[in-house]
This record gives C-alpha cells, sequence and structure tokens, in this order.
C-alpha cells in the first residue's frame, strides 16, 4: 500500500512540473523570446505586448467574475484584489496603445517625408493604423467587462 501512495505523490509531482514548466514558458521564460523582441520593429513589439496584457485582463475579469459567482457576489478580498490588478492592467495597456499611436504618427511623418528609415510602405502605415484600432476596440470592451460587473448590482 505504501509503495502505490509514493507512486501516486511522484505521479502527481511530475504532473505539477510539467504544469510549472508550462506556466513559466507562457510568462516569458524563454530566451528565445528575449531574442525575437530584439529582432522586431518597435510597433511589432509594443503589438505583441498588447496583446499580452488583454488577455492577461480578460483572464482576470474572468477568474474575479467566478469568485464572485461562487461567493454569492461578495467576493471578499480576493474579489477587491483582482479588481485593483484589473484597474492597474487596464491602465498599462492604455499607455502601451498611447506608445503605438506615438509609433504610428511617427512612421506617418516618416513616410509623408520620403524617409526609407523602416523601409515601410503605404499598406503597412495603414495596417498598422487597423492595429491601433483593433486595440483600442479591445482595451474599450475590457473596460466594458469591468464596468458590466458595477452596472449589474445597480440594474
Amino acid at each position: 500500500m505504501p509503495r502505490k501512495l509514493g507512486q501516486k505523490r511522484d505521479a502527481d509531482l511530475g504532473k505539477l512540473i510539467e504544469k510549472l514548466e508550462e506556466i513559466h514558458t507562457e510568462l516569458g521564460g524563454d530566451e528565445k523570446k528575449a531574442e525575437e523582441d530584439t529582432n522586431m520593429d518597435e510597433f511589432t513589439r509594443l503589438k505583441k505586448l498588447s496583446a499580452r496584457q488583454v488577455a492577461e485582463i480578460r483572464k482576470m475579469i474572468s477568474e474575479r467574475d467566478d469568485l464572485l459567482d461562487a461567493s454569492s457576489g461578495s467576493g471578499g478580498k480576493q474579489s477587491v484584489q483582482l479588481s485593483s490588478k484589473i484597474r492597474e492592467q487596464l491602465r498599462s495597456v492604455q499607455e502601451t496603445h498611447k506608445r503605438m499611436q506615438t509609433q504610428l504618427h511617427q512612421e506617418e511623418k516618416d513616410l509623408a517625408k520620403g524617409k526609407k528609415k523602416n523601409n515601410l510602405t503605404a499598406e503597412d502605415v495603414e495596417q498598422h493604423n487597423q492595429m491601433v484600432d483593433l486595440v483600442s476596440k479591445h482595451i474599450a470592451e475590457c473596460e466594458q467587462l469591468e464596468k458590466k460587473r458595477y452596472q449589474s448590482r445597480v440594474g
């Protein structure tokens, strides 16, 4: 009997280690990610950063909502902490969005002046403009999901 218990613990420990390695990889623990960041232009780096931030916000909102549903609406300390982190992440992604807009305006100026510093075409700049608009819509949606919690309590 003790042998089976030990084997089960080893198997559980192995699963936990695999899960930790997976989390480490997702959170940017790979050196490949850092290498990729150095090879991409500033706009692409900001775009990827904003995508990660929006995904994290959505995940945190989902966790908070699940916590509120499980606790009949009170949520307690954990809910308050998650809400605070969500608002902090929203401010962070808004700052990233502002930097994307600044980069886009610089690219537009460079294209208008005929500078070939970053080899962008008019189509590339238009795609960047669409990406800035899309990120803006994602941020607005996340803000709406955050506010939905408060609106559903009042109404």
